[in-house]
């Protein structure tokens, strides 16, 4: 998906949503550690809305590496009770949606690690599609790892519940490039000198991650963004009638 299709198909829904009267900007500042006071100020300004998305990602990865150690998290944000995977998806939307197509890979990749690990293999490979087209092929040395790695981490996903030949035919695809089998379990993968860029065969064999068969799309994000909203406006108005 080239740029301008990502971005045509993404500003009409990010103003869409934005122009609702019940869209709730001080919840999702809050996520993404923006004063409530500035939130729909800053929602507002794509610049500010991503630089706040990208420092929310900095502190998931953060939290998430601390959690994946085995160490009590430290930051605001795992406090959250959806995180890690819950929250992950959230910026995995939030990305999306204020096309910030960069920050996109580490969190989804992450995600798809969780649903893996979670038993729920069909989530795991919409993420891994969702990391495989958000970069470009042989563009960046740690991008191409993170590619490699949810190639790496879609055949354990395969020999589970797809085709174990499929699932042989990326472990060979990944053998002759030089990648490590096992490269999506580093919570930062980084390739050996010898490995290959990567070279955008995304989902070579992949399991149909929906029953309509279509991997995950930043369209289906957007999706993803509404029932978010929406679960947000029904705590909203529980809290109202509690209070």
């Amino acid at each position: 998906m080239s740029d301008e299709q990502t971005t045509g198909a993404l500003v009409p829904t990010r103003d869409a949503a934005l122009a609702r009267p019940d869209f709730p900007f001080a919840r999702i500042a809050l996520r993404l550690g923006v004063d409530p006071a500035e939130a729909e100020a800053v929602l507002r300004d794509d610049a500010r809305a991503r630089a706040a998305i990208a420092r929310s990602i900095q502190e998931f990865l953060a939290a998430d590496d601390e959690r994946r150690a085995g160490r009590a998290p430290s930051t605001a944000l795992a406090l959250d009770p959806d995180f890690p995977t819950g929250v992950g998806m959230a910026l995995v939307g939030a990305a999306v949606l204020w096309d910030a197509r960069d920050l996109v890979p580490r969190v989804a990749l992450r995600v798809a690690k969780d649903h893996h690990e979670d038993g729920a293999d069909q989530l795991a490979a919409s993420y891994l599609a969702l990391v495989q087209e958000s970069i470009d092929p042989g563009q960046d040395s740690a991008d191409d790892a993170i590619a490699w790695a949810a190639q790496s981490l879609l055949v354990s996903v395969l020999q589970r519940s797809g085709s174990p030949a499929q699932a042989d035919e990326i472990a060979r695809d990944l053998a002759a490039h030089a990648v490590p089998i096992d490269l999506w379990q580093d919570d930062d993968p980084t390739l050996p000198d010898d490995s290959m860029s990567w070279h955008g065969g995304a989902f070579v064999g992949g399991i149909p991650p929906r029953r309509d068969e279509r991997s995950l799309s930043f369209e289906d994000v957007h999706d993803y963004m509404n029932t978010l909203l929406a679960d947000m406006r029904r705590e909203q108005e529980a809290e109202g009638d509690a209070g």
